[in-house]
């Protein structure tokens, strides 16, 4: 057998763009439909994982597999490589097999029925596999291990349910029990667990005989009940039990107990104080539930009160819905617009500056005194990011950097900028950093010499930036050639390397868009030419291309246009 040769940068999103086409088409389908509510939720992670390892080390795409290359994946790099809890590893099998079947319903997959029976065959492997530590890479080693996994705020995708980070309480209402209830001596070291005591034994009557009858109620209950139907079945409501949680804060705070921390740290300069911190979480908030209410996202958050007991995987698909699948711009500007959170003229302001957000991919590369540095790869551009709850460093130490973090959105917050406390570590981390081309050490000072590092949204130039540098910023996505419209149009004709920079700028903005409408209309593989936007010719091979651009294109100007590789 031929081994395959290792798909080139271009073939590998053609590949992925494919793929993320089918799993749209996927999840309409009756064999989505047949997958437990579980596997459809994990559904999305496990395709696009399971396609990007079956085409990292196989080199073979998920739409195309043989039974060899699945059998790899499913014993040994999706086990090996993926961080996630248990019952996540018990989706995998069905999900692949059912996304096999259904391209062969498509008639994309031949023999799909064999490749299906022969991955559920590996269900119970990959879960046996995926919980032996001796099965383990290094990455996973490490964030599974104590190190990297005490007190993190930066979550790998997991089906785990925890209470939102976004709440200004430092524990869900249903955890703060007495420690008979909830077994806390476990889980405290002694002297936090010998004040939340005295704080409990120290409550008010009305508070202590609310406890007493929901203890009551949740021993009727197995352990791990839902707290909402533990509720139900007691004469209290939800904000009952919070007047609780609000007192036992008081007494701990007076005590200086850690429990009672918020997110926020007075002391540590690379941390929003918790003042800010606490009003940055609200007004964040408020946006969520009004993005939440206009697209529909997430059953039962309709209000800010909804939103604050909610858990952080209910939450996260608003966050990814707002910025990277929906016009955030424009949510916000309604937002502010309506106000229907009633906020103040100056809070609005601050919601208003959000319209200048950068959202994506990023590596966290190095920690400073008073911030983290997330720096964008495909720029590069560097940014220095105040933490929310804590600091980034205890956790992410220097030597396990650089990181590579998901689903990031950087927020300018009073003259500084923040994340929204939702980015996600990347679990395929060691394949991100190899599918960056350039070191981000190396990216890391380009940007560093270029522009400096971000110390606010939007970025403020340095005196030393090049005309280059500011040219490919403004250039970099649709928003940004809408608002330095004026600035693009005096660069791109001060030289004619700036000129050259403006046409590839935009090539690259349509070459994707351009893709897919070729592969919808079953063309064949081409180059094509890209000028101020347009395709101003094709040609099967690339000499060709360039024997037509010097035919037609203006004198001097045969290497402006950006070509593009078209491969379908």
């Amino acid at each position: 057998m031929d081994v395959p040769e290792p798909p080139s940068d271009d073939q590998y999103q053609t590949a992925l763009d494919r793929i993320e086409r089918r799993y749209a088409a996927f999840t309409d389908s009756d064999h989505f439909e047949q997958l437990t509510r579980h596997q459809q939720r994990e559904a999305e992670f496990v395709v696009e994982t399971f396609h990007e390892l079956l085409h990292s080390y196989e080199y073979v795409p998920l739409d195309d597999p043989d039974e060899e290359s699945l059998e790899s994946v499913c014993r040994q790099f999706y086990p090996a490589k993926i961080s996630a809890e248990p019952d996540h590893f018990g989706a995998v099998a069905p999900v692949i097999a059912a996304f096999l079947r259904f391209l062969d319903d498509q008639g994309e997959l031949a023999d799909s029925d064999e490749l299906a029976a022969h991955v559920e065959s590996l269900d119970d492997t990959i879960v046996e596999k995926a919980a032996d530590p001796d099965n383990w890479g290094l990455a996973k080693s490490m964030f599974t291990s104590g190190a990297l996994e005490e007190a993190t705020h930066l979550d790998t995708v997991s089906d785990v349910e925890e209470p939102s980070e976004l709440t200004e309480l430092p524990l869900d209402p249903s955890d703060l029990q007495t420690s008979e209830i909830s077994g806390t001596e476990d889980l405290l070291p002694p002297e936090e667990q010998k004040l939340l005591d005295e704080a409990l034994d120290s409550l008010s009557e009305e508070s202590d005989a609310k406890l007493d009858a929901l203890g009551e109620v949740m021993e009727e209950f197995a352990a791990g009940a839902d707290p909402e139907a533990v509720l139900e079945q007691s004469e209290f409501s939800a904000d009952d039990l919070d007047d609780v949680v609000d007192e036992v804060l008081e007494k701990l705070e007076d005590s200086d107990s850690e429990l009672a921390s918020g997110p926020g740290d007075a002391t540590d300069p690379s941390v929003l104080d918790p003042e800010a911190a606490r009003e940055f979480l609200n007004l964040q908030g408020q946006l969520l539930v009004h993005a939440n209410e206009r697209f529909d996202v997430v059953p039962g958050i309709d209000t800010y009160e909804e939103f604050r007991r909610a858990y952080i995987d209910d939450i996260r698909p608003i966050h990814e819905e707002l910025y990277f699948e929906e016009d955030a711009v424009e949510v916000i500007k309604d937002f502010v617009r309506d106000n229907p959170a009633d906020l103040s003229e100056e809070q609005l302001e601050t919601v208003e500056s959000w319209v200048d957000y950068e959202a994506g991919q990023f590596v966290l590369v190095e920690h400073l005194e008073d911030g983290t540095v997330f720096l964008d790869p495909e720029e590069p551009r560097a940014y220095k990011v105040t933490s929310v709850y804590e600091s980034y460093a205890p956790e992410l130490p220097e030597e396990a950097l650089p990181v590579s973090v998901m689903s990031v959105v950087l927020l300018p917050y009073e003259g500084r900028i923040v994340t929204n406390g939702l980015e996600l570590l990347d679990p395929l981390a060691g394949m991100a950093m190899q599918m960056i081309q350039d070191d981000p050490g190396v990216l890391y000072e380009e940007a560093k010499h270029s522009s400096g590092i971000a110390e606010t949204l939007p970025p403020t130039d340095d005196l030393d930036r090049s005309d280059v540098e500011r040219l490919r910023f403004y250039t970099k996505n649709q928003e940004n050639r809408e608002r330095y419209a004026g600035e693009i149009a005096e660069l791109k004709d001060k030289t004619d390397e700036l000129e050259r920079i403006y046409h590839e700028q935009l090539g690259k903005a349509n070459a994707r868009r351009l893709g897919r409408e070729f592969r919808d209309l079953g063309l064949e593989e081409a180059y094509v030419a890209i000028y101020d936007g347009q395709v101003v010719a094709t040609a099967p091979t690339e000499e060709r291309l360039e024997e037509a651009l010097s035919a037609i294109m203006p004198d001097g100007k045969a290497d402006y246009p950006y070509v593009y590789h078209y491969d379908p």
